[in-house]
């Protein structure tokens, strides 16, 4: 595990220094590309600037609503949908055609309905985040053996006991899975809003200094959404190796 972390930390240093080198060369220009020692100074600026915690806050403030909105629906749903296959292959032509859109594409329309709120980032975070966590929600339910569901049947377990005791711990690891995938994406998703609007928020902040000519600034805002990103995903690693630490070991695409 050592041996890979300077591996991986030998990687992120050759990247600082090619960029340090094309940068200091001027094969980019500085406003195009500055320097890390400048990107690192702007960010260090922010750092000590309440109008950069405030824009943190307000993009991690869309992201959670709308991730917990989607894990509040998708996971019912996707329980639901994975456990009675009439209600899997009713829903299937209406879920494939919603997921299918590109959420950033249908901004607009959110914009017209619902305005430029936070009310309306959260509901495109929600969006985007709700099929990941419902599909895997329903792939763990599906998993449930035919025979333990029959066994189940024939002792006439309660359908919640049931649920509680066979499906979920069947469906956790996918589930976890899913809110993995789910917040990362949310992060993103409120991000480009942002971008693509007015409201506040990292994504409107390097708007506002790319057009100011700050670039290093917007660089700095660029390196700050990254950091929330894996930031997100090691917790999101670490709770799930902590709530599943009854699942064997997999070497799967999935860890």
């Amino acid at each position: 595990m050592a041996k890979v972390r300077l591996l991986q930390l030998g990687a992120l240093g050759a990247v600082l220094l090619l960029w340090a080198i094309v940068s200091a060369v001027g094969v980019v220009s500085s406003t195009a590309l500055p320097g890390p020692a400048s990107v690192a100074a702007a960010l260090g600026e922010l750092l000590g600037s309440g109008a950069f915690w405030q824009a943190v806050g307000e993009t991690l403030r869309g992201a959670v609503t709308g991730l917990v909105v989607a894990i509040a629906v998708g996971i019912p749903i996707g329980l639901v949908t994975g456990v009675y296959a009439a209600a899997e292959e009713s829903s299937r032509l209406l879920m494939e055609i919603l997921r299918s859109f590109p959420v950033i594409a249908l901004l607009p329309v959110f914009l017209l309905v619902l305005g430029s709120t936070p009310g309306m980032k959260a509901t495109v975070v929600f969006i985007a985040c709700v099929f990941p966590v419902l599909l895997q929600a329903q792939y763990g339910a599906r998993s449930v053996s035919q025979a333990v569901r029959e066994t189940a049947r024939g002792y006439r377990i309660p359908w919640l006991l049931q649920l509680r005791r066979v499906v979920l711990p069947a469906a956790a690891p996918s589930i976890m899975t899913g809110l993995r995938l789910a917040a990362t994406t949310s992060v993103l998703v409120s991000i480009g809003v942002e971008v693509l609007t007015t409201l506040p928020g990292i994504g409107h902040m390097i708007m506002e200094s790319q057009q100011a000519g700050a670039s290093a600034r917007a660089y700095a805002y660029i390196l700050t959404a990254g950091t929330i990103g894996y930031t997100i995903t090691l917790l999101a690693q670490s709770a799930e190796h902590r709530l599943l630490r009854w699942r064997p070991p997999t070497h799967t695409g999935e860890e």
